[in-house]
């Protein structure tokens, strides 16, 4: 049964005994620790609450699906299998999946709050400083970066480091080859800001499946509905028309200038290889809207390397 929220995925994990809940956790000093102890001992997911300076239910939780029985619930695949047989299930799904388009709704959680104007506030919402050699504070690590082709109605899904830069600003490391980056300059190519709608937490195989990389012109919420057998209900969001999951946690919408018109220092980042890897000016979003859930839940992947599409595929 495919999940609408990423709290609906907690649930069911807490259900299996795959969750830890952890209270007064330090932004700095605990999170991003406890996270990598506890991915290097293939423990339970950690859900971050009551996070000092922040409302009690602003949670942030990492190592979604970091354990093989994490990986096979958010994909209805038996918990306590054989890695092999993980492996020949997951080579007949991919086999058998046929794209699912998504679904449009007209309403949904993640319209619940909204933020605009001057009461934009990224800053209101706990973002890690996951390692300590870490040029800032990392609120999009497992995100979706949604970003529209101005000439053709097709929408690509990325998964891009964000970096709080101030209030009304967050960073984005897009490499040039990426879709996301592609398309964010063909609007540039026209002399025009690129819409851009980033998703800080939503339910675990649409986040993955921004991870992906199908032909250009196909959309990764499309192939989340074939993983997920049913379609990724999505919501327009009302200033851009960019498709969002209509269960996300938190969304942050505006638009990406050109960077001859303005960029901010990015990174140092720990990537999952083990080091520190790039720093140097690059692309901001000027936030003009933030919707979120009354309780936002901001999902974390750092710094291990998640059991995912990429790894577990030979």
């Amino acid at each position: 049964m495919p999940y609408s929220s990423l709290g609906d995925f907690i649930k069911a994990a807490d259900a299996v005994g795959e969750v830890e809940y952890v209270e007064g956790a330090d932004l700095k000093l605990d999170v991003g620790c406890l996270t990598e102890l506890l991915g290097e001992r293939s423990g339970p997911m950690p859900v971050f609450d009551k996070i000092p300076g922040y409302p009690p239910g602003y949670r942030v939780c990492s190592n979604t699906i970091k354990s093989m029985r994490r990986f096979c619930l958010a994909l209805d695949l038996p918990l306590d299998i054989h890695p092999l047989e993980l492996l020949r299930l997951w080579r007949e799904k991919r086999k058998s999946a046929a794209l699912i388009p998504a679904k449009v709704v007209k309403d949904g959680p993640i319209l619940e709050c909204v933020q605009e104007g001057d009461g934009v506030n990224l800053e209101a919402f706990p973002a890690p400083l996951w390692h300590p050699g870490d040029g800032g504070r990392y609120i999009g690590t497992a995100d979706n970066v949604i970003v529209g082709d101005p000439d053709q109605d097709w929408i690509n899904v990325g998964v891009y480091r964000g970096m709080v830069q101030s209030r009304n600003r967050m960073s984005l490391w897009i490499n040039p080859m990426k879709h996301g980056r592609i398309l964010v300059e063909r609007h540039w190519n026209k002399g025009q800001a690129a819409p851009v709608a980033v998703v800080l937490g939503c339910e675990p195989v649409t986040w993955m499946s921004g991870s992906m990389s199908p032909p250009l012109g196909t959309s990764e919420y499309d192939m989340a509905g074939a993983f997920r057998g049913a379609p990724v209900d999505i919501v327009h969001l009302p200033l851009t028309g960019l498709p969002v999951p209509a269960g996300a946690d938190l969304v942050v919408e505006g638009f990406i200038p050109p960077v001859t018109e303005e960029t901010a220092q990015e990174g140092p980042f720990g990537e999952w290889p083990g080091y520190y890897t790039h720093q140097g000016l690059e692309t901001v979003v000027r936030i003009q809207r933030i919707y979120h859930r009354k309780n936002p839940i901001i999902n974390g992947a750092p710094p291990l390397r998640p059991l995912g599409w990429s790894n577990i595929q030979i």
